[in-house]
């Protein structure tokens, strides 16, 4: 795997329109990855160990996160960061992320889930105007009904298709085709989403629940294990 200043790089993978399947030919590639520092570094009371790093180009974004970091997020439901464990695009891969992958579902919890997708949502809201809109407007709107379409589907199954099959025309014509005509529309999938989503959380509340044990023990043994493999 290959070494990103001086951190051992787990997974990159692809996320974003391309992985919805919402993308057009000028869309961003947009990658999230994982890494691990060495356990020295980590452990040193004078150094500061990075939780992400981010390196943007030319329709490129590329953000990584470190693997207890990573972990924490997952756990609290964060959705840029459980789509990593479900994304089926995978740019670099090691044992390390396929452990990851097989035991995703330990990283689930309903509530946090709600509240993370709610929040997430609500943040896309506050960035749009669909009543005088910008050239950002029709990307917050998309994004919205993404993440709680993502959520109600989480919820419910405990799973995330990476591509969006839900509304996907309607998303597609709102990403590159906004106009005023296309807002009651909109509105009115914006209201039957949000009643949706409380509605699945209502009867999935308690569905899951992370394994904060096993988390925590994923994370030492593989910070153990990567630290015995760099001294070999």
């Amino acid at each position: 795997m290959k070494n990103v200043n001086g951190a051992k790089l787990i997974t990159k993978v692809l996320i974003g329109s391309r992985l919805h399947g919402l993308n057009n030919e000028g869309s961003d590639y947009d990658y999230r990855g994982i890494f691990i520092h060495p356990l020295k570094k980590v452990l040193c009371p004078f150094k500061k160990a990075e939780h992400s790093m981010w390196m943007e180009g030319k329709n490129v974004d590329d953000t990584m996160y470190e693997l207890r970091h990573f972990c924490k997020l997952a756990a609290s439901g964060n959705p840029r960061i459980l789509e990593v464990l479900w994304s089926d695009k995978i740019i670099e891969d090691s044992e390390v992320a396929k452990e990851l992958r097989e035991n995703r579902h330990k990283f689930l919890d309903s509530k946090r889930i709600f509240e993370s997708h709610k929040g997430y949502a609500n943040n896309q809201y506050t960035k749009m105007s669909i009543f005088q809109p910008d050239e950002r407007t029709p990307k917050f709107a998309v994004a919205y009904m993404r993440v709680l379409i993502q959520s109600i589907e989480l919820l419910s199954t405990g799973e995330m298709n990476p591509r969006i099959e839900r509304d996907r025309d309607f998303l597609m014509d709102v990403k590159y085709n906004f106009r005023p005509e296309i807002v009651p529309e909109l509105s009115k999938k914006f209201m039957e989403l949000q009643v949706e989503v409380a509605n699945t959380y209502a009867k999935y509340h308690d569905k899951f629940t992370a394994d904060e044990d096993w988390i925590r023990d994923f994370v030492h043994r593989t910070y153990i294990m990567e630290d015995e493999n760099i001294n070999l």
